[in-house]
């Protein structure tokens, strides 16, 4: 009889394509094979408010069990009156140790972490009565209740945490740091990911696991002009006013440049299309791989990733990438492979454009071999999951 396995995670639906949701959905067709998995998560579809969407319940899909937990508390305007305190103390707070960013006391930072939601006391409930039947659990992500307080109700030592995390203010929370020194083991994306645990959590023990990446190659998309595209949530914390507003200056300098920006994904900033620019929604995955591979460059302008699964998509269809260097993550992406080109401001950005677009037939043809080759050596299904189960196992026998 196969043993049982936990992810929880905040949300899960097919629908959900991005971010931890795909991070853990990932996991749970990895392990599935090999193990009875439940995905334990909410029964929310939306992170803005955390209503209960979907009926709470089990559902089976893909070989995986999904049970699914009410919440009982989700996000209301409370939560944004206490997210601006973060963001003002953590501000004014600039220059400060790490550690002191804040000076809360600890029910107040638990307070924050809750009044974000999904709050699921069903789900802890379950994990207090059932998590002995389980093999390994594996939590993801750092952010929410339903790990920082999952993590409380388990009954054993046989759990890990998968943090996806990035410099950002909740991650300097003392309450968040202490809950991740606590965790039998971490499983990181990346090496700068588990450098800015070290830095922010004083906590970089762990293996690197990571995501595996769609790697067939595609045939590129001709849409009768040359483009930039983007890919993922259109929205201000992705980086997508800074993307806008840049490409607005550049093309403004440029009136002659033929060159478009593509959006693709969920269209939270309602922007419009202009002569510039296109937004195209919801693509499908044959669709989003040939406009990568057909595109001059894929930029990822967020300044908060953990992996950037949809940039590594890009550099496995040979396209450089545009990163923003305020990632850590997403600059090692770049300087590990040898493709690509890094920004922090509107200068280098309008260059990072003018040497893209600059490229010749055999300079970007060797751009893309190396970008393709980085994804391949690091990112195979077959590496992802033996180094996934290899953390079950160390988990299960702990």
């Amino acid at each position: 009889m196969k043993r049982r396995v936990a992810i929880v995670v905040q949300r899960c639906h097919e629908k959900l394509v991005g971010g931890a949701e795909a991070h853990a959905w990932q996991y749970a067709t990895l392990l599935a094979d090999a193990y009875e998995v439940d995905v334990l998560t909410s029964t929310a579809l939306d992170y803005i408010r955390w209503d209960n969407d979907l009926p709470a319940g089990v559902e089976r899909r893909d070989g995986v069990t999904i049970r699914r937990f009410r919440v009982e508390r989700g996000r209301t305007s409370y939560f944004s009156r206490l997210h601006r305190r973060v963001l003002d103390r953590f501000e004014a707070t600039a220059g400060a140790p790490d550690e002191d960013r804040y000076g809360w006391p600890e029910a107040l930072e638990e307070e924050f972490i809750r009044s974000q939601g999904p709050v699921c006391p069903g789900l802890y409930e379950h994990l207090r009565t059932h998590g002995e039947d389980y093999a390994a659990v594996i939590f993801l992500t750092y952010l929410y209740p339903t790990t920082f307080d999952g993590v409380r109700a388990m009954p054993h030592r046989r759990f890990g945490l998968v943090p996806t995390l990035h410099d950002e203010p909740p991650a300097y929370l003392r309450a968040i740091g202490q809950m991740a020194r606590d965790i039998p083991r971490i499983l990181w994306n990346t090496q700068a990911e588990r450098r800015l645990g070290g830095r922010l959590w004083h906590r970089d023990t762990g293996n690197l696991v990571a995501m595996t990446v769609a790697t067939e190659a595609a045939a590129p998309a001709h849409e009768g002009f040359p483009y930039l595209l983007y890919c993922g949530r259109i929205d201000v914390n992705k980086g997508c006013d800074h993307l806008l507003a840049w490409f607005a200056a550049y093309k403004a300098a440029r009136p002659q440049s033929p060159l478009r920006l593509l959006m693709t994904g969920h269209n939270i900033m309602q922007v419009a299309d202009d002569a510039h620019v296109s937004v195209l929604g919801f693509v499908e995955e044959e669709r989003k791989f040939a406009l990568m591979a057909g595109a001059v460059a894929f930029v990822q302008p967020s300044p908060y990733e953990s992996l950037s699964i949809v940039a590594l998509e890009a550099m496995a269809q040979g396209t450089p990438n545009i990163v923003n260097g305020r990632s850590e993550i997403l600059a090692d992406h770049v300087e590990q492979s040898g493709a690509g080109f890094v920004y922090h401001d509107q200068t280098a950005f309008d260059a990072a454009l003018d040497a893209a677009t600059a490229l010749d037939a055999a300079a970007r043809a060797s751009q893309g071999d190396r970008a393709r080759r980085y994804v391949l050596d690091h990112y195979s299904l077959d590496q992802v999951r033996a180094r996934l189960i290899a953390e079950v196992e160390a988990l299960a026998a702990s």
